[in-house]
């Protein structure tokens, strides 16, 4: 079986974006290739910031909310 899948490269570590679960626990060879992926500007990342700040996972961040962590 063989199957290709994208991640990220720590050390001798490879963190894949998804499992593969009929591999688990079994010996694999892993050929590397970087992938390109197109880069924010930082016009895009501050228009992401923004939207993740007004309703992020969590929902808004309000002012005047006790922030303090216990």
């Amino acid at each position: 079986m063989a199957t290709s899948k994208i991640g990220l490269v720590h050390g001798t570590t490879i963190e894949l974006d998804s499992a593969v679960p009929e591999m688990e626990g079994k010996r694999v060879r892993v050929v590397l290739e970087v992938v390109d992926e197109p880069r924010l500007s930082a016009e895009q990342q501050r228009a992401l910031w923004q939207a993740w700040a007004e309703c992020g996972p969590q929902g808004p961040i309000e002012e005047g909310t006790d922030t303090d962590l216990p």
